[in-house]
């Protein structure tokens, strides 16, 4: 068979085996861990503990299938969102979540939980009960998380190519783009990046739940530092109980179906709330109150740029984006309400490697529906594996003349 028709056939099959919008997702999915789940439903699931050059010790979570991964492919690196974890691309279960879909086509999947998660909340030195442990921003994700997860991916992996997949969403953009910005030598590292909802310039937000915080930060924020407030939702078993049982799937318009229309954009036809059940038993799964006042400060100036600590020391200088130059595919929504369209096409603009720059989904896409609505493996996880097909495809072919 020729390599086209090769790759036309893996498409065509990723494209007519997809479900038709129904979860398969049990009521216990949001009460277990990412291991947890990723054992449940068949494959190997492992963990690991990466410390960082500064001191922190992330949890990392490695799902393949049974009998192991394809030695050809490269690793694929999956980042999850602000108050996300590993779970992000496992709770809509097995028949369409990004990381089983990966693992099942013989891809070797690393699912990074970034610092001050429910997984990462250690330290060679500090305690979360410290000031000092949350004194980070995305930044330090970038600049820190990331470069020890791809060094460590790469060490334990040893593919010849040297080289991983990289698949972001939301804040797990935002760190790639300061990774990739700040350190060149990692775009070495990364064959071909994948960013959904790009959380880079957020001056146009429109959730009425965020800009009611944009409003009011002036008092929120000093308040927050003043009372020594410095962790954001904490991951607990019993926060997670109860939103589950505030939000029972058999409730269409239950609390958080209305707080998630309201933060991150409505959309009925492709909200499951068993997946919106399963979802909360995970999320929020904490974070650094500066995280949050650093996304402020790009709302505010319209600059992605590194954290500011007050308004009468230097300006920094943004982030190069001109320096992010591994091929990238980048999608958004249209009724995205926290990354508005207008500040995607701005700010790629800047970048020299564009594969694709595409609206997904329709006109209701949401900033939510790229981790859960119920037809996300046929509007754009099968794209993202034709992608990574090709790439591959093409890689092999490279090997082979060197």
């Amino acid at each position: 068979m020729s390599t086209n028709c090769l790759t036309f056939a893996v498409t065509l099959l990723m494209l007519t085996s997809a479900t038709g919008g129904k979860f398969v997702i049990s009521r216990i999915d949001g009460q277990l861990t990412s291991i947890e789940l990723i054992n449940k439903y068949g494959y190997r699931g492992q963990a690991y503990t990466v410390t960082t050059a500064d001191g922190y010790k992330l949890g990392v979570h490695r799902i393949t299938r049974k009998q192991g991964p394809d030695p050809d492919r490269l690793p694929v690196l999956l980042v999850h969102g602000l108050l996300g974890s590993s779970s992000d691309w496992l709770v809509i279960g097995p028949e369409d979540a990004l990381a089983y879909q990966l693992a099942k086509a013989g891809y070797d999947v690393w699912l990074i939980n970034t610092r001050g998660n429910r997984y990462s909340r250690q330290h060679v030195q500090l305690s979360p009960s410290d000031a000092a442990f949350w004194n980070f921003t995305w930044h330090e994700k970038g600049i820190y998380d990331l470069p020890a997860v791809i060094d460590y991916m790469l060490n334990d992996t040893k593919h010849p190519a040297g080289q991983i997949y990289y698949i972001g969403y939301s804040e797990g953009t935002t760190a790639y783009f300061v990774m990739t910005s700040s350190l060149p030598a990692y775009n070495r590292k990364i064959r071909l990046a994948h960013a959904l909802a790009p959380s880079v310039l957020l001056d146009s937000v429109r959730s009425p739940v965020l800009n009611s915080l944009v409003d009011n930060a002036q008092v929120i924020m000093p308040l927050a530092f003043t009372t020594n407030l410095v962790e954001l939702l904490r991951w607990s078993e019993q926060q997670s109980g109860m939103l589950q049982t505030m939000c029972p799937p058999e409730s269409k318009r239950n609390p958080c179906v209305v707080l998630f229309d309201n933060l991150f954009g409505p959309n009925p036809e492709s909200l499951d709330t068993n997946a919106i059940q399963s979802l909360v038993g995970h999320c929020p799964s904490g974070a650094a109150v500066k995280e949050v006042y650093h996304y402020h400060q790009v709302i505010q100036n319209g600059i992605f740029r590194p954290y500011q600590e007050s308004a009468v020391d230097r300006i920094v200088a943004p982030y190069n984006l001109s320096a992010s130059d591994v091929p990238v595919h980048i999608y958004y929504g249209m009724n995205d309400w926290i990354i508005h369209p207008k500040n995607v096409r701005k700010f790629t603009a800047a970048l020299p490697n564009i594969r694709e720059l595409r609206a997904v989904g329709g006109k209701k896409f949401t900033h939510l529906d790229f981790i859960a609505a119920k037809r996300i493996r046929t509007v754009l996880y099968t794209k993202i594996m034709a992608n990574l097909q090709n790439d591959m495809v093409e890689l092999l072919r490279q090997l082979e003349k060197s």
